[in-house]
Parts: C-alpha cells; structure tokens; sequence
C-alpha cells in the first residue's frame, strides 16, 4: 500500500507543471520547445546510462582475469552496452530529425560548437 501511494506521489508530482503553465498565456510553440528540451535531456540521460554499463562491463572484464565465467558475463554487458548506446544514439537523431522536420526545431544545444576567442 504504501509502495502504491508513493508512486502515486511522484506520479502526480509530475503534473505540477501543468499548474503552472495554466496561470500563463502558453501557445503550441513553447509547449513543444518544452517537450523537445525534456525528451533531450531523457536522451542524454539514457546515452549516460548506456556508456556507464559499457565502462562497468570493461571494469569487471578487466577484474575477472582469471574466471572464464565472469569474464564471459562482462563481455556479454560490454556487448549490451555498445548495442545500447547505439540505438540511444539512433533514437536521439531520428527524434530531432522528426522534430526539426515536422515542427522546425531540433537540439540546437548539442550542435553547437565552440569557437576560439580570436572567431
């Protein structure tokens, strides 16, 4: 029960946004700014993720020199993570390829280069 009401919590923690984009004057533009911006994040989030389980499974690779076994379970989360990485990557362009086609707006904020100081 109380496994319940904490998930209903963070669930409805999530709406709290939503009364606060009620007490503005918000139009379809920003909403989907804010939609793009969350689903970047989530992404990046999840690239985050994906490259942790691909240095954890080198790490246990490296550890487990000796045993055949757990050598074979880091290689298989090595594996897992590359495969894992490359779909988040893969995901990651087609939604802004979506979004910039449909809508105009892509993730400026991950192509933006740097440039020196004298450009």
């Amino acid at each position: 029960m109380i496994h319940r009401l904490r998930y209903g919590i963070a669930a409805g923690s999530l709406l709290f946004p939503f009364i606060a984009l009620a007490q503005v004057n918000v139009n379809i533009e920003d909403l989907l700014a804010d939609a793009s911006d969350i689903i970047n994040i989530l992404i990046s989030f999840l690239i985050l993720l994906a490259t942790f389980l691909f240095l954890l499974g080198i790490v246990r690779y490296i550890l487990a020199s000796g045993d055949e076994e757990k050598r074979k379970e880091a290689r298989g989360m090595i594996v897992w993570g590359i495969i894992f990485l490359a779909v988040m990557v893969a995901v990651w362009g087609f939604v802004n390829l979506i979004l910039d086609f449909i809508f105009g707006q892509g993730a400026d904020s991950f192509t933006d280069i740097p440039l020196g100081p004298n450009q």
